[in-house]
């Protein structure tokens, strides 16, 4: 909960109360990274239930996001409305794999410049002028709050990159969100960089593809990859308390 970008936060929490959830084996929480994605799902369900939530608005980042659709299909009760920030569903036809080095380079850093550099080169990538985008988010983040949480020890980042490989894995994907996608029936938001390298940008326009009758919005950041919900943080937080805001079932637009 300590690496959000304050400014994309911030605004959310200024109109609407807003939980961080360190999950286990993250930040301040004990126990290990669990295996699964649909663990950590069931997680964030339990946190929910144990604080007494009827109903939430569930939004997920990047490998967050897949944990945020299994929440909303796992729990469609809990669901009010699901916002997806740069991610992907499971493989499935059309969805584009992503390139492993970023990946690697995020999963094999040790030191605070590595982080950094493995952090700004993954999110900020599109353009030279991005790099200086992502220095001042990456001061944001890690001058907000004292005594900030430390980074995704080796052994659990290597336990996040299992649960992501198996939520990719056709062979072990049976509760993975590619084939039930048409299962989300209440209102989505889907946003993105237009070139992300991480989580391609073409796997957000297939999620909305494949919600395309149901309620959901897509919007494409220029200019930006998968760093856009920091890059462009006063827009996007904007455009999600908008989304949150609205009354009845928005139409299905682009």
């Amino acid at each position: 909960m300590d690496h959000w970008d304050p400014a994309l936060i911030n605004p959310l929490a200024a109109k609407r109360p807003v939980i961080l959830i360190d999950n286990a084996g993250v930040g301040r929480s004990e126990g290990q990274v669990p295996k699964s994605l649909t663990t950590w799902a069931q997680y964030y369900v339990n946190v929910l239930q144990a604080l007494g939530i009827k109903k939430a608005d569930i939004m997920g980042f990047s490998m967050g996001g897949c944990v945020a659709q299994l929440v909303a299909l796992n729990a469609p009760d809990l669901t009010r409305r699901l916002i997806l920030c740069g991610t992907t569903p499971s493989t499935g036809e059309g969805v584009v794999s992503a390139p492993l080095g970023p990946f690697n380079n995020l999963k094999a850093a040790a030191t605070e410049k590595e982080h950094k550099d493995a952090w700004i080169y993954g999110l900020f990538n599109t353009s030279d002028g991005n790099w200086e985008v992502g220095e001042a988010s990456w001061k944001r983040m890690t001058t907000a709050r004292r005594d900030r949480s430390e980074n995704v020890d080796a052994a659990n980042a290597h336990r996040q990159a299992v649960a992501f490989a198996k939520f990719m894995d056709p062979k072990q994907s049976k509760d993975a969100s590619y084939d039930r996608f048409e299962e989300l029936r209440m209102p989505v938001l889907i946003a993105n960089g237009a070139e992300d390298l991480l989580l391609p940008t073409e796997n957000s326009y297939l999620m909305w593809k494949k919600l395309n009758k149901a309620n959901t919005q897509l919007h494409l950041f220029p200019n930006s990859g998968h760093g856009f919900l920091f890059q462009y943080a006063d827009e996007f937080s904007k455009l999600i308390n908008d989304f949150l805001d609205q009354e009845g079932k928005p139409q299905s637009h682009l």
